[in-house]
């Protein structure tokens, strides 16, 4: 896994997607966001590179409409999705603070925010 920054060059994901089984795309449903996400399909579409899949990270909760939207937007253009969702929850933010993953923090939703990373990875596993 290889963190590119918000905004890698063509060049970049062409030498990534080249040089491993699939690329994990994060996706915030966030309009600014959303707009580098377009940026960086695009680019793997140029590159011509199928191995990519989207996460949706930092999913607000219910009634907020903005997580499926951009998942029910991205499924309309055939982009490669993960079933799951990564919420938006605290309890990321006070693992970040404690320099800890999120399954050693203290929080009554620490257990929902690592399911639902194990759930990716899961998924990952199984569709590599």
């Amino acid at each position: 896994m290889i963190d590119t920054g918000q905004r890698p060059t063509q060049v970049d994901l062409k030498v990534l997607s080249e040089g491993c089984d699939l690329l994990i795309i994060p996706a915030v449903p966030a309009s600014l966001d959303t707009d580098g996400l377009v940026l960086r399909l695009q680019a793997l579409y140029d590159i011509g590179t199928d191995r990519y899949r989207v996460l949706l990270t930092k999913v607000p909760p219910p009634p907020e409409p903005d997580g499926p939207q951009l998942r029910s937007a991205l499924t309309a253009q055939g982009v490669p999705l993960f079933a799951v969702d990564i919420p938006r929850l605290k309890a990321f933010e006070k693992a970040a603070a404690a320099g800890v993953a999120v399954s050693d923090v203290d929080n009554p939703r620490a257990k929902r925010a690592w399911e639902a990373y194990k759930a990716a990875g899961k998924e990952l596993c199984t569709h590599v």
